[in-house]
């Protein structure tokens, strides 16, 4: 994975349901298809990878285990973003927590890669992630035209 086109989609997953983890990543990656006449644009999902609580299977009381499950699933995310140009992040709060998220945007930041929001237009942004977004965007469609921009 030497190349660093392609797009990250970070955003919160515990806690939520497989449709609220996947729903508006599919849908972004099917826009960012759908009448591109360039080279696709590459996607990196970090649910493609089977979940946290899954990889713990019968060990959630064992530490150790979890502790290198927890740092396995953070260092492939880290490599995913490296790897990116682009890295789009869900902060809407009705997604909840948003700790991984929020972890994701500081290192996607201190590696220059260009932060895209995706946000509720209600919702209070932090200042700090304002201060590290390159943009902010409240619909898909406009996130799409956005990560278009910079390829």
């Amino acid at each position: 994975m030497e190349r660093k086109d392609y797009v990250y989609l970070a955003g919160p997953m515990e806690d939520l349901s497989e449709e609220e983890m996947k729903g508006w990543r599919m849908e972004l990656r099917e826009g960012l298809l759908t009448g591109w006449h360039q080279d696709p644009i590459q996607v990196l999902d970090p649910t493609r990878r089977v979940t946290f609580h899954d990889q713990l299977g019968d060990y959630l009381q064992d530490t150790t285990r979890s502790m290198n499950v927890c740092k396995r699933i953070f260092k492939q995310d880290m490599q995913d973003i490296a790897n990116s140009r682009v890295v789009v992040a869900d902060i809407r709060r009705k997604m909840g927590k948003g700790t991984g998220t929020a972890c994701e945007i500081m290192f996607a930041h201190m590696k220059n890669k260009i932060i895209i929001l995706y946000s509720d237009p209600d919702d209070p942004i932090h200042p700090f992630l304002e201060s590290m977004a390159t943009e902010k965007h409240y619909e898909l469609q406009d996130i799409i035209k956005a990560v278009r921009s910079y390829y």
